[in-house]
């Protein structure tokens, strides 16, 4: 994909996690279940695009995926975590969130990057049918809470 669809998607993307119960939704399976919120927000991105993910590209995705997100976007997180209960690290707190959104949306840029260039239909695609291949969501009701948040 080139820069300009990567900036669409990260411009939708901020928008949806402006959604309160979505963005709950994607920080509580977040926490339990391992999801990368920037995987499901560009999976259902991709299917209001009318894309539907084939199993060689969610591997890529995956692969491409696994190193940022234990190398950097994990340490980053754990760190901010951290200093969000300390009165003495609020600055450092905010900057570490910053960071992590660099981080986010340069996870964003590489996954965009993995994608072969495709027609997408002009008809959207139900967010089920990309979010459904998301290996974190083991279990069906986080599949299930997931597909309805982002229908709200």
């Amino acid at each position: 994909m080139d820069d300009s669809l990567h900036e669409t998607f990260w411009a939708w993307a901020l928008n949806r996690y402006e959604t309160r119960a979505l963005r709950d939704c994607l920080l509580a399976l977040q926490d339990s279940s391992g999801l990368v919120v920037v995987q499901a927000l560009l999976y259902a991105w991709l299917a209001e695009r009318g894309r539907q993910l084939t199993s060689d590209e969610v591997k890529t995705l995956e692969c491409t995926m696994a190193p940022w997100v234990a190398h950097i976007l994990q340490p980053l997180r754990r760190q901010r975590v951290v200093w969000r209960d300390g009165e003495e690290y609020t600055r450092l707190y905010a900057e570490a969130l910053q960071l992590e959104l660099e981080a986010e949306k340069a996870l964003a840029k590489l996954l965009c990057d993995c994608l072969t260039p495709s027609h997408s239909g002009s008809v959207s695609i139900s967010a089920e049918s990309n979010l459904c291949l998301i290996t974190a969501l083991s279990a069906p009701d986080d599949l299930d809470s997931l597909i309805a948040a982002f229908g709200q």
